[in-house]
């Protein structure tokens, strides 16, 4: 029910250029998916290996929807991280980010990532979560507070006695960015580019200027009245634009 909630409303703003279908696409067509399991496992692999356009929908940065009319949902190109817009829209923004803390806790905590996160281009988060605490011991003598996917502890609670926050692909890492808290990512993480990527800083984590990223982020999620209005349709296009524009460039 969501997922036709969501496709519904990216087709009514599409003006005739998309077309809602069940189950899998016409081979070789581009497509615009939600989640990472069932339909995605499906029919995202067989695009990577093509080089065929797709999108990815999922639950948004800020206000995430998780399936309900209200809030938002991002939605990326070709892959599951959002890119970075240096000359986004700052008029999207909906708050003012904390500051940087400059006194902060003295734990990591460390955000596991969903389990089944980026199956679908290979990724293997088993793995990535069985060495973490190990490698985090590795450069920190700072103990470590575990939060699982999914768990029921108020993120703030967390957070508020952090002194970094280390994850591979959770959205904990913007909400820690948000609130002024620096974090340690994977460079896929939506929040890599304005954290560390490398556990050795972990001791001196990044602190850069952020209304960019932020501005960034916003722009790349958007409301179903958005979607209805062509809205995000106009940005899909967007960021395909950019895509092939930055390929042809490389090229």
């Amino acid at each position: 029910m969501k997922t036709r909630r969501i496709m519904a409303a990216l087709e009514q703003g599409s003006a005739g250029h998309g077309q809602l279908v069940l189950g899998a696409p016409p081979a070789g067509e581009p497509f615009v998916v939600w989640g990472q399991r069932w339909l995605s496992e499906a029919i995202v692999p067989p695009a990577v290996r093509r080089g065929g356009d797709w999108w990815h929908v999922d639950n948004g940065y800020y206000w995430p929807a998780n399936g309900r009319p209200t809030g938002y949902y991002a939605i990326t190109f070709r892959g599951l991280s959002p890119a970075f817009l240096a000359d986004a829209d700052r008029n999207r923004l909906p708050f003012r980010m904390a500051a940087w803390r400059q006194s902060r806790g003295d734990h990591v905590l460390l955000a596991l990532p969903g389990m089944h996160y980026g199956t679908i281009l290979g990724a293997d988060m088993a793995a990535w979560s069985r060495t973490i605490a190990e490698r985090i011991a590795a450069h920190t003598d700072r103990p470590v507070i575990v939060r699982e996917k999914g768990c029921a502890r108020p993120l703030a609670h967390d957070l508020a006695r952090a002194f970094v926050v280390v994850t591979h692909s959770s959205k904990v890492a913007v909400d820690a960015v948000v609130a002024g808290v620096p974090a340690v990512v994977e460079p896929s993480n939506p929040a890599a580019p304005v954290c560390s990527t490398d556990l050795a800083e972990i001791e001196a984590p990044k602190m850069p200027e952020r209304d960019a990223w932020w501005a960034s982020l916003m722009a790349q999620q958007f409301t179903l009245d958005e979607m209805r209005s062509g809205f995000a349709f106009g940005a899909m296009q967007g960021m395909k634009d950019r895509f092939d524009g930055l390929c042809s460039a490389a090229l």
